[in-house]
């Protein structure tokens, strides 16, 4: 049946029927309506495209949601589109196939593939997979791979600069730059947007970090982790000290690796450095710590792994409380390692022995030809710098360290 369509017979069409009904146009030809049994109605194109052997219909919209007019438009281009010779099915399928393949190819997708795929399998996962999804994937997510250039990330750093964490943009262009050179042979990028980029020309020289906390700083770090209010952080800060580790290695810690009986700590070869396992002795102080913590989750600290800077900041305000208002100079996590490590030497024990402390392996022929274990010497060492920590922070009276008055 033809009909010139209009609202009011649209309207008419919109009920229940015995049969389906199908008007074609007359005012647009090959655009049409059909109402199903239920009264729903269709707008549909059909044509037979140019050097095509059959004819295609397609379904242009409902009514009343599209409107005829909308219809009627809509209807022209696919017509038109057809009398040139395109079949919009194929049309709209290529395009659904060149959009998947776009998103494939988006910083965000490729993101998430380097980190299920290369970031899952490294010690420090979980801090590079952090740093991805709040520096990098926000900024450039939506956006092809290919698309990102060298000024991108020079912008990326420079803004890091700029909110004043020239460390923290190190580290965001260094995973920035393993991404992209894990990705230019798999989405066949010429070049990675990172190449030909100095962190010294865009951030200066990186100077070598040398803070050491001073006894007093270690006396009212060691007041600040006491009470019920430095429960989260303060046995960690003091196992930190009293251990020399770095801060994964004891932020994500378990139960399983302790043998508080044997009084050693071993940490297996995934959360190290070097790959190999790193056993710990326990001296009494630290001993007395972990046996005051609660065992029954699997997480030392807390029962999770803990949370760094949050921990930091709180450590941070109290130190400052107790300190009389005044910050210490500014200091890391990272930090108390090298105090560890310069108190060893302090203590007059020997380099090779404060340097198997804090698990860098032997030098030289010395991992071929040496092959004691040193056990001995490095419980005595560990038990000399718990000694000497308990001096500094719980002397004699006469040896008090005088901490400023709390405000």
């Amino acid at each position: 049946m033809k009909q010139t369509l209009s609202d009011r017979l649209l309207r008419s069409l919109a009920r229940p029927r015995s049969a389906p009904q199908e008007i074609w146009d007359q005012q647009l030809r090959g655009f049409g309506c059909r109402a199903s049994k239920q009264g729903t109605v269709s707008f549909f194109a059909m044509r037979r495209p140019r050097g095509s052997a059959r004819s295609v219909r397609i379904k242009v919209g409902d009514f009343p949601a599209m409107s005829l007019s909308d219809a009627r438009l809509r209807a022209r281009a696919l017509l038109r589109e057809m009398q040139d010779g395109v079949d919009p099915r194929a049309r709209k399928a290529a395009e659904a196939r060149a959009e998947v393949a776009k998103q494939a190819r988006s910083f965000s997708a490729v993101a998430e593939l380097f980190i299920a795929r290369h970031v899952a399998t490294k010690r420090t996962a979980r801090t590079i997979e952090q740093l991805i999804r709040r520096e990098l994937i926000p900024r450039w997510g939506e956006r092809p791979i290919t698309d990102v250039s060298r000024a991108d990330v020079v912008a990326l750093v420079d803004e890091i600069v700029d909110r004043g964490h020239p460390e923290a943009a190190r580290l965001v262009f260094a995973y920035a730059r393993r991404l992209f050179g894990w990705a230019v042979p798999r989405y066949g990028l010429e070049h990675a947007p990172t190449d030909h980029l100095s962190l010294k020309d865009l951030i200066g020289a990186k100077a070598a970090r040398k803070r050491v906390l001073n006894n007093l700083e270690i006396a009212l770090l060691w007041r600040a982790t006491e009470g019920p209010e430095a429960a989260y952080y303060g046995p960690y800060a003091r196992l930190l000290l009293l251990f020399g580790v770095r801060r994964t290695e004891l932020g994500r810690a378990i139960w399983g690796e302790f043998d508080l009986d044997a009084g050693l700590w071993t940490i297996p070869p995934t959360r190290m450095k070097s790959d190999e396992p790193h056993t710990v002795p326990l001296a009494p102080p630290a001993l007395e710590i972990l046996r005051a913590l609660p065992q029954d989750k699997g997480y030392v600290i807390g029962g999770s792994p803990i949370h760094y800077s949050r921990s930091k900041r709180e450590l941070d305000a109290r130190m400052t409380a107790l300190n009389g208002g005044k910050p210490i100079p500014r200091w890391t996590w990272h930090d108390l390692r090298r105090t560890f490590r310069t108190g060893l030497s302090g203590l007059k024990i020997a380099p090779h022995i404060a340097e198997l402390a804090i698990a860098h392996g032997k030098q030289g022929l010395s991992r071929i030809y040496d092959q004691h274990r040193y056990d001995a010497e490095l419980r005595e060492a560990f038990a000399l710098w718990a000694q000497r920590i308990m001096s500094i922070v719980a002397p004699p009276p006469e040896k008090a360290v005088l901490l400023r008055k709390a405000t």
